[in-house]
């Protein structure tokens, strides 16, 4: 029985790593890179720091776009056809931008790559769904965070070291060569893993999964909405409140890009702790560590004014990222996997569809509050967010039942 069980385990990740985790840490890289790469172009050109802060939201509006429709695609064609639509998207929009030198036309294609983005997520979130089963689910979701760390940690490095000598426009061809690149593991993964892992419970049983209705009421559902878009605007707010500071206080691009890259590196250190404590402690501690640590980051970076701060706040904040690591996967996925069919699949769209409407709003009202009222209130208001998520996010969970 052990034996088997430990089989059954290896061939679980080893089929998760070629489906799920390689292409999203190869897409990642390229996420990574256009993240800091837009606003630090934006800036270049000129442009105010309103637009700077849609540029930076650019990513997540496509991703708002395609949440729903794209939860349709996958309650009607399957999480695998999803998967392979999202790739050439997102291999599309990176090429075009590789192409064309305009900040206008670098924003619309930025839109398109989060539209490719969010199929991309929304079907890794089914997997973890449907084919993880509940003890496994922190560290399957965490594996994903982290993928997207090693992005956010490699992307700007990648980013910082070429830029001064070769531009933007090879850091967008570069973004193009990578998420092309991505479509090869995911391509040679054998298709047998959603017959073995789906379903149909192994003979061992280690994959039962309630069917019990998670209580979704009114109140669940007002504070899901508002822990979902608080945690995901408070993460989006990071590159934009980086950009914006670190060219106040007179560092360059690379040096900008150079930060987001250690607070990128420290988001990965801290990522796989994360999915030990979620579950072994609960979805709620992890939470209440990171966005806890978050909030002194970015305390520590209204007051950043030299190097040296702007460095340490933006390593606390990634941080205190990192201990967040897949916390809203594991949670969509725990009230999902009790429901069944095309209602599972909206349920997912529309938990993602809330998370990505605070990626794409805080940006945006970044920068407006910048413009109107400087880069001491901006970040100072994004630290109070943070430190009120533990108990919003602590209540969601209680009144779901799980």
């Amino acid at each position: 029985m052990m034996s088997t069980l430990g089989s059954w385990e290896h061939g679980l990740w080893r089929w998760l790593f070629l489906e799920i985790y390689l292409p999203s840490i190869i897409s990642a890289i390229a996420r990574g890179m256009l993240s800091i790469s837009i606003p630090l172009y934006l800036i270049a050109r000129g442009s105010d720091p309103l637009y700077v802060g849609i540029g930076s939201a650019a990513i997540a509006i496509g991703n708002l776009a395609m949440d729903i429709p794209g939860g349709i695609i996958l309650g009607s064609f399957g999480e695998r056809i999803l998967m392979r639509i999202s790739m050439i998207v997102l291999a599309a929009s990176t090429t075009a931008m590789a192409l064309l030198d305009s900040p206008l036309a670098i924003v619309i294609l930025s839109i398109a790559f989060g539209g490719g983005r969010s199929l991309w997520l929304l079907s890794r979130r089914y997997v973890v769904t449907y084919y993880v089963p509940y003890s496994y689910r922190g560290r399957a979701s965490s594996f994903i965070g982290m993928s997207e760390r090693i992005g956010s940690f490699a992307g700007p490095g990648v980013m910082a070291l070429v830029v001064g000598d070769l531009g933007y426009r090879f850091i967008f061809l570069l973004c193009s060569l990578l998420t092309i690149a991505s479509l090869i593991p995911n391509m040679l993964s054998s298709g047998r893993g959603y017959s073995e892992y789906g379903d149909r419970p192994p003979a061992h049983g280690v994959r039962a999964i309630s069917t019990i209705s998670p209580r979704i009421d009114a109140w669940f559902i007002s504070l899901a909405i508002v822990s979902n878009i608080a945690i995901q605007g408070v993460r989006s707010s990071r590159n934009i409140l980086l950009a914006l500071i670190g060219k106040s206080i007179g560092l360059g691009d690379s040096s900008v890009g150079f930060a987001a890259s250690i607070s990128g590196l420290l988001d990965v250190v801290s990522s796989y702790p994360a999915g030990v404590l979620m579950d072994k402690k609960g979805r709620g501690v992890t939470v209440a560590i990171s966005f806890s640590i978050m909030s002194i980051g970015y305390s520590l970076l209204t007051f950043s004014r030299s190097d040296y701060l702007f460095y340490i706040s933006t390593s606390i904040i990634g941080l205190g990222n990192g201990f967040g690591s897949g916390a809203l996967i594991t949670m969509g996925a725990d009230i999902g996997s009790r429901m069944r069919g095309s209602r599972g699949a909206f349920f997912l769209a529309s938990w993602q569809f809330i998370g990505d409407l605070g990626s794409a709003l805080f940006p945006i009202a970044v920068g407006a509050m910048a413009s109107a009222y400087g880069l001491v209130i901006t970040p100072l208001s994004i630290s109070l967010i943070s430190a009120s998520i533990p108990a919003i996010f602590r209540r969601t969970i209680r009144r779901a039942g799980i």
